[in-house]
């Protein structure tokens, strides 16, 4: 009777953790598919399969690595890789902080390991269970996490080792890649806002900003400047029009 009793939470956690695998099933397709091209860009950028295979495991976030990959391809200094990157991820500061009133019952250890694995689909997931069930157990999202985490490096891995099979002529005129997959996303986004007239303003500002200062100081300063002034220009004009729109 009392092997049953210590074994019942084990088979709980067990049954969590596969349920959080589960729910990550969805998402595993857009980790594969950008996960894929992360991976191609690495070896665009220099990077070894093996080399890329660890940056997918360590920063372990899409729009970080291909920020990452396309500062190092122009020579961005370390600091400013290392600033536009912290920038980048900040957004992670505010999920972690959604997702705190769900982790109140968790260890620090938990704590900690369950916001080191959170990305942008995880999170809608565990919102979306946290809502439903107003809990959030820690071996449901350790599955979750961990589910994401693995397709996400093995997505890397696949897509750095099929570039690094490609001919060196074709991988010299890929070279392109990585500017035209940034206008790429940025015409996405555009497409797909609400506020079109916002947007061109915001990117407006940035080339602006980038063609008065680029021949002034290192381009790697200049991204950084150009993105946060006209994120900044966005945020403000995005105030005045909700205080306008009451």
């Amino acid at each position: 009777m009392l092997m049953k009793t210590k074994a019942l939470p084990r088979n709980e956690a067990s049954m969590e953790f596969r349920a959080g695998i589960t729910a990550c099933l969805p998402t595993i397709p857009g980790y594969w598919s950008i996960g894929f091209a992360a991976g191609a860009i690495g070896t665009l950028a220099g990077f070894t399969t093996l080399q890329t295979a660890l940056l997918a495991s360590a920063l372990y976030a899409g729009s970080a690595q291909f920020l990452f990959y396309s500062l190092w391809a122009t020579g961005a200094e370390i600091a400013s890789v290392v600033l536009s990157v912290f920038l980048v991820n900040l957004r992670y500061l505010l999920m972690s902080s959604a997702m705190s009133v769900f982790f109140r019952d968790y260890t620090t250890f938990q704590k900690v390991v369950s916001g080191l694995l959170l990305t942008d689909e995880t999170f809608g997931v565990a919102v979306q269970q946290g809502s439903q069930q107003s809990k959030v157990p820690f071996a449901w999202m350790l599955g979750l996490n961990m589910a994401a985490w693995l397709n996400w490096i093995l997505a890397c891995i696949v897509g750095a080792w099929l570039a690094s099979a490609l001919p060196p002529s074709l991988m010299e005129g890929l070279s392109f890649s990585l500017v035209s997959m940034f206008i790429g996303l940025v015409l996405m986004i555009w497409f797909a806002s609400r506020r079109k007239a916002l947007e061109s303003f915001s990117i407006a500002a940035a080339v602006v900003i980038t063609l008065l200062t680029a021949s002034h100081t290192d381009m790697s300063v200049v991204v950084i400047v150009a993105a946060s002034v006209s994120a900044t220009l966005a945020t403000l004009g995005l105030r005045l029009f909700y205080r306008g729109g009451k």
